[in-house]
């Protein structure tokens, strides 16, 4: 098979592929570059085009390219990737605008949440704002739609709304396909250094084959080129673990702590079993001294299954420290629900930090809303989270897995909760389409997100959401609880929550993504559902004032 384009001088290939099978560039009737026989596990190639002109793409199996893209290091940062699609017989790139149509005309893809244009996401990381221009890196695997080795994706916006991909930021330091390990570039943060340098440190996993023990994680830093394509040096910073820590030992968080003059930095680990975040200290961002635990949990935790702490995030807001930390393999006995992710307000200063309160704030009452990262300043900070539940798979045969949650402003509450609501950015660079409901309550529902909003008394609220009569989320507020109910619930895993006399409520609905804000946003519920996912008819039974918004972009 053959495709033919133009390249311009300068234009890069980069590929992920596995054999057999052979892939080769020819110029005017010359081969520049080949693959004869591709290796029987996946592997990166990249090829550097040197002349603006067509190139002739020469390959025997589509399958044998797992993913694929070009691009114009000179113009990538506007244009974005061109993303292809390798048929049987041509190569179809696409760029911007297409990609958006193309990965929109996925039927059963989320449309205003964000995705991998194919492939395996999980964890936001490095989330930052250089100018007016977000940046969103996140776990990825791009030789299939299942989990395996850890790159790190890029896309960019200006409204969180509508994304320019980029190409694969960070790689493994090894071919783990090749050795038949898992591992990779785990997650990590950004920071931006006094002097306006952007870096990243992040956690490589080194060749592991056990997923729950025997591992190794080491933490490194990433500098990047100058326009934030690729990760042009890395280094490791931290290899040695502190007494009392195994395998679990990553994710960093890095800021400057100005009262002691040096730079900071946490990690999430166990310390003797005990879910706990670490402290670190540096003079020069690359000799790390541990100065002891920032937060160590309760022992319960441990015996309810939490092997440790995941993607710990401290920052300062509205004169508070906000701590977050999802504690893998905790299940919640009186719920069953799993895997959740928590939050602290306090005080910080000299290296310790100090709740508020020794509750943790449980963030999201659902078990969708993970690894959240957060970007900002002082006073201003906005957050995704990963959608995803380990234990609820996507059913097979898509083309990607994973989906980011709506972006949510933080913000603190007199009563010194942690509060997330939906991004006033995102929302500002979206249209709400009022849908009327009929005085019964009901009304019929479009093929596009939908938002709710009640204000008034919640006592009695019952929202029911169908397709075809069957049932795609349930929503009912009873006595100062809110339950929320999804067609795969068979009442084992309880997704409840306080809201007290709240008495404001909105819910988002993506094409099985439901998202839940009440209580001015200290009370969050997400959602993710892969059955009856487009809901033809909406009944809303409430004394609360009710409105009814179509979401498009």
């Amino acid at each position: 098979m053959k495709s033919r384009f133009r390249l311009e001088d300068g234009a890069q290939i980069e590929m992920w592929a596995c054999g057999p099978g052979f892939i080769r560039i020819v110029v005017d009737d010359d081969c520049v570059w080949q693959v004869p026989a591709l290796p029987n596990h996946p592997a990166f190639f990249r090829y550097h085009h040197r002349e603006a002109g067509t190139v002739e793409i020469e390959w025997d199996r589509s399958e044998a390219i797992l993913w694929a893209y070009d691009y114009d290091p000179a113009r990538v940062v506007e244009t974005g990737i061109a993303a292809w699609e390798v048929g049987s017989d041509t190569i179809t790139r696409r760029m911007g605008p297409e990609i958006d149509a193309w990965t929109r005309s996925d039927p059963d893809r989320p449309q205003m949440h964000f995705s991998p244009i194919c492939n395996w996401m999980n964890d936001p990381n490095g989330l930052c704002r250089i100018g007016d221009i977000w940046h969103l890196f996140y776990q990825f695997h791009p030789a299939s739609a299942e989990w395996g080795p850890m790159h790190w994706g890029h896309a960019t916006s200006t409204d969180l709304v509508t994304w320019i991909h980029l190409p694969v930021f960070l790689h493994p330091e090894q071919n783990y396909w090749q050795l038949g390990a898992t591992g990779g570039a785990f997650s990590g943060t950004a920071f931006c250094d006094r002097d306006g340098a952007q870096m990243f440190f992040y956690t490589e996993r080194l060749p592991a084959y056990d997923l729950v023990k025997g591992y190794r994680e080491v933490q490194k830093l990433a500098r990047p080129d100058r326009n934030l394509i690729h990760a042009e040096y890395v280094s490791t910073v931290i290899e040695n673990r502190p007494q009392g820590v195994e395998h679990d030992f990553r994710d960093p968080k890095v800021w400057w702590d100005a009262t002691a003059g040096a730079y900071r930095m946490i990690l999430g680990a166990a310390l003797h079993g005990d879910p706990a975040v670490l402290l670190y200290g540096s003079d020069n961002l690359v000799d790390w001294t541990y100065l002891g635990p920032l937060y160590r949990a309760p022992a319960r935790y441990r015996t309810e299954g939490a092997r440790a702490v995941e993607c710990p995030d401290f920052f300062a807001l509205d004169g508070h420290w906000v701590l977050v930390m999802g504690f893998v393999g905790h299940t919640e006995p009186e719920s069953g629900r799993h895997n959740l992710l928590y939050g602290l307000v306090g005080d910080y200063a000299n290296d310790r930090f100090v709740p508020h309160s020794d509750d943790l704030q449980l963030l999201d009452f659902g078990t969708d809303f993970y690894a959240m990262q957060s970007m900002g300043t002082n006073d201003q900070r906005a957050a995704f989270a990963w959608v995803f539940n380990w234990e609820d798979r996507k059913p097979p045969g898509s083309t990607y897995s994973g989906e980011m949650s709506l972006p949510r402003d933080l913000s603190i509450d007199d009563r010194k909760r942690l509060c997330m609501r939906p991004s006033r950015a995102f929302l500002s660079a979206t249209t709400a389409t009022p849908i009327g409901l009929s005085p019964n309550g009901s009304c019929v529902l479009d093929d596009v997100m939908t938002n709710l909003r009640l204000t008034g008394p919640l006592n009695g609220t019952r929202i029911l959401a169908t397709q075809n009569e069957k049932p795609a989320f349930e929503i009912e507020v009873e006595n100062g609880i809110i339950r929320a109910r999804l067609p795969r619930d068979d009442g084992h895993i309880a997704y409840a929550a306080e809201i007290g006399d709240s008495r404001d409520l909105q819910v988002f609905f993506d094409r099985g993504i439901l998202e839940i804000f009440a209580e001015k946003g200290a009370v969050c519920g997400t959602r993710r559902s892969y059955l009856n996912i487009k809901p033809d008819r909406l009944v809303i039974r409430s004394q609360a004032c009710c409105e009814v918004f179509s979401i498009t972009a």
